[in-house]
């Protein structure tokens, strides 16, 4: 990490340097696959979802949610649950028809 220098700072200079930590700071978050590319198990599901775990299990034994399972574990990746959970919208209603 940098040596941190205290010195008098003209306002302008301040926030440029206020600016480009930020700017760092957006750029890493953005770039940064793991939240995205998660896997888990039910709780990671019932996390994304907002369903119960027994609700989780009757969808996979449907096998109407997307998952993996290695022997007796059940593994669920985050952007496909979430891609998952988008496929759900409903279309607005258009208004009273006369």
């Amino acid at each position: 990490m940098n040596d941190i220098l205290l010195s008098p700072l003209r306002l302008s200079e301040l926030e440029t340097l206020i600016e480009k930590s930020v700017r760092r700071a957006i750029s890493q978050l953005l770039s940064d696959p793991t939240p995205k590319d998660q896997i888990g198990g039910i709780e990671l599901a019932a996390q994304i979802t907002r369903l119960s775990k027994a609700r989780i299990y009757t969808l996979v034994s449907e096998r109407a949610i997307p998952h993996k399972k290695r022997g007796n574990r059940l593994y669920f990746n985050r952007t496909e649950l979430i891609a998952w959970v988008e496929q759900g919208n409903r279309k607005e209603r258009g208004g009273l028809e006369s």
